[in-house]
């Protein structure tokens, strides 16, 4: 029997066997991707906008870091004892305040200053009238303080504190007949009362400095 053909298709089939891509070694992703399927991998991109809940600054500022209010960091002077203070030192220590903006000529000030004075006498809260006349001098409202026997911190507000009142609360704030009042917290908070009210009870005054 001939054998040379059988030893050439054998020779083949080794060579063909030789030359057969090898599979050993090959992405294990792309081995277990569908024919034709690329594998998705994350784009760093992707990664990198994604925020981490750990991440240094990542943390929401505390209440104590917030910037302080305006308002309550500006320096007044007690035209009577020649204190400094500001509202914010004040409320935080004594607090809630009771600020109003008021002038030495104004009856309705007058009038709802004396409620105040009342309402001193059953709750505990601090007091601050503001001066908004700035033609008036600190000697007029220490002497109209002491003439009706009001015994809290009278102050002198400038053209800033002015400005910063009148954008603020509006021009009302800085209208002593509308007897304008605003309360300040102890944490910082202002809360203006509704101004053109009218005088109000020692009741009612208690009633809203207690609202907060």
């Amino acid at each position: 029997m001939n054998r040379r053909p059988l030893v050439v298709v054998v020779a083949l089939v080794a060579l063909l066997s030789a030359c057969a891509p090898a599979t050993t070694g090959s992405d294990p992703a792309s081995a277990r991707s569908p024919a034709g399927t690329p594998t998705e991998t994350p784009s760093p991109s992707a990664e990198a906008a994604a925020p981490s809940a750990t991440a240094e600054g990542s943390a929401p500022p505390s209440p104590s870091s917030r910037p302080e209010d305006a308002l309550l960091a500006i320096t007044l002077t007690d035209v009577r004892s020649g204190e400094r203070f500001t509202l914010g030192e004040l409320a935080a220590t004594a607090g809630p305040v009771l600020l109003e903006p008021m002038a030495v000529w104004c009856s309705n000030c007058r009038a709802q200053q004396h409620e105040v004075k009342r309402a001193h006498d059953t709750a505990e809260f601090a007091s601050v009238s503001l001066d908004v006349d700035l033609s008036e001098t600190p000697d007029d409202l220490a002497a109209y303080a002491d003439r009706e026997g009001f015994d809290w911190r009278f102050a002198m507000a400038d053209a800033s504190l002015y400005r910063m009142l009148q954008e603020r609360f509006g021009v009302a704030a800085t209208n002593p007949p509308s007897t304008p009042l605003i309360v300040i917290e102890r944490d910082g908070s202002v809360r203006p009362l509704e101004f053109g009210r009218g005088t109000r009870s020692p009741d009612q005054l208690i009633a809203e400095i207690q609202e907060g």
